[in-house]
């Protein structure tokens, strides 16, 4: 695969000498994006990577949204609501005049949002079906919805219409991340879940700025303006358009022919060459994501040893990787599972760089030199097979006497897979919305939820009372000593922590970028100049 890349550039190189490109190829209708791999599906229910989630919110909407500059929470299809002394009850005053969006083979008896669509769309996030939602939890705190996920109830209590244009929503318990949780819960057309079927999945309809066009797989996804969008003006182009480009090198060239209007991926090694460059058009910020590798917490030979997992996350040189190999590419790891802008990522429990504290650790557990440790396989997804991390974690852990495997699957099953008993030790990452602890902590360490399926009652308890604490400087404070018992628990080698790096053409206009991540960009505000 290298030679023919090098093959390609090489030829390109020489037609850009013979016929030079055009110094701008923008089209002022059309915003181009790429990603590195097609999304698993275009649920809304179920959508769970990022790269999901980067198409569909631009065709559906919550009744809250995150500030594009401050990855604050504000409003969407909600203008306002209230909110009771106690913190439990949520008076939500809805948008008027919100229209689903005109689709093909999809009829309704009325196109306007009203608060009998939001009951249906969030009974439906709170389905106890996996085959139809992957998140009750977004709505948990919600009274009566536990009872409604397993089955016991026909209603949710807690949620209530008071009129057309209101809707009631009561807790069991204070949330101070409620409203950051309802940007993901999407109002969607009972009318399109119905009709399309089995399509559904792959065809979403909203009432976003833009409706869901085409997709191509393996090659692009298309979105076209939504004319009939609620918010007057928006978006300003008529296209957005995801472009499939699995390899970085390949959206480097694309970027310099004129063909992306942003390049989000940077091709390993190239990094520091496409920053000076492109200096003019080079942004980063610190992110709210963290890359790892995650083991099986639950079955398996990781899951018996864990001073095993110890001795590995001593055997990973983070400052070598990121600073020097990876470029400065994302932060080193040095900390613990939460990003250091993120309250509660102070902890005392870390596992440093340490070759001979690893080989004491395999001693102690029972396998000195490697002894008895079997050939250990390590998924990856394809698009991060050339990561710099995976030999050096497989050179590092050889002069243990481990040997690592890196089996690389294909991304649009690799994301299925990586949960299942067979798979005990596998490269991940996260992007938290807003710089929360629950962010992380919520989704990756409780109850199972995440891939290791880690589940600790303490870690579980701690998380479930920090919900409900509404002063901040507590709430940090439990935040802080859950963390560090999973920390001890050691159920990840934590790898890096992200940056929001990319470049933008020059005719790029009002693109704003948050530490949330790009893939959180409302594109219906950016422009292409013409």
């Amino acid at each position: 695969m290298a030679r023919k890349v090098t093959t390609l550039l090489a030829l390109v190189l020489m037609i850009s000498f013979l016929f030079p490109f055009a110094a701008s190829a923008q089209n002022p209708d059309m915003i181009r994006v790429p990603f590195s791999a097609d999304p698993e599906h275009l649920d809304p229910f179920r959508s769970t990577t990022t790269t999901t989630r980067s198409v569909i919110i631009h065709v559906y909407e919550g009744l809250t949204t995150l500030d594009p500059a401050t990855a604050g929470v504000v409003p969407a299809l909600a203008d306002s609501w209230d909110i009771s002394d106690d913190g439990l009850v949520y008076t939500f005053h809805l948008k008027q005049g919100v229209l689903f969006q005109d689709v093909p083979n999809v009829t309704y008896e009325s196109r306007e949002v009203t608060a009998a669509d939001w009951v249906w769309s969030m009974k439906t996030f709170l389905s106890g079906d996996e085959a139809i939602s992957s998140h009750p939890d977004y709505l948990e705190s919600v009274v009566g919805a536990p009872e409604f996920t397993a089955g016991e109830a026909d209603d949710v209590a807690g949620i209530k219409i008071i009129d057309d244009y209101t809707l009631e929503i009561t807790l069991s318990i204070p949330s101070h991340r409620f409203l950051f949780d309802l940007i993901n819960v999407y109002v969607v057309p009972q009318e399109a879940f119905e009709q399309l079927g089995e399509a559904f999945g792959n065809t979403p309809v909203g009432t976003g700025p833009f409706i869901f066009q085409e997709w191509l797989r393996d090659d692009h996804i298309t979105l076209t303006a939504n004319p009939d969008y609620w918010e007057e003006g928006y978006p300003l182009v008529d296209e957005l358009r995801f472009l499939n480009v699995p390899d970085d090198n390949n959206q480097a060239l694309m970027y310099r022919e004129g063909e992306l209007d942003v390049l989000t991926s940077f091709p390993t090694g190239q990094l520091n060459l496409l920053k000076e460059e492109f200096a003019d058009q080079y942004h980063e910020l610190p992110s709210f994501n963290v890359r790892y590798f995650g083991f099986k917490m639950d079955q398996g030979f990781f899951a018996e040893n864990p001073l095993v997992r110890q001795a590995f996350a001593h055997a990973f040189n983070r400052e070598q990787v990121w600073n020097v190999l990876m470029e400065g590419a994302r932060y080193p790891g040095t900390l613990g599972v939460l990003p250091p802008s993120i309250p509660a990522s102070d902890v005392t429990t870390t596992y440093p760089y340490d070759l001979e504290k690893a080989a004491e650790l395999l001693t102690e557990a029972g396998f000195p030199g490697g002894e008895g440790i079997p050939p250990i396989d390590l998924y990856v997804w394809s698009s991060a097979a050339t990561e710099l991390s995976l030999p050096a974690l497989q050179a590092d852990l050889a002069t243990l006497g481990v040997t690592l495997n890196i089996v690389v699957e294909d991304s649009s099953t690799y994301w299925g897979h990586i949960g299942e008993d067979d798979v005990i030790f596998f490269l991940s990452g996260w992007s938290a919305d807003f710089a929360d602890p629950s962010e992380v902590l919520n989704f990756l360490f409780m109850d199972a939820r995440d891939d290791t399926h880690y589940n600790n009652p303490e870690v579980n308890e701690l998380l479930r009372s920090a919900m409900a604490i509404t002063d901040d400087a507590e709430r940090t404070a439990v935040y802080l000593q859950a963390h560090e018992l999973i920390m001890a628990d050691c159920p990840w080698i934590v790898s890096a922590y992200g940056k929001v790096s990319y470049l933008a053409q020059p005719w790029v206009e009002n693109l704003v970028v948050s530490a949330a991540g790009i893939y959180r960009t409302p594109w219906k505000y950016v422009g292409i100049a013409a």
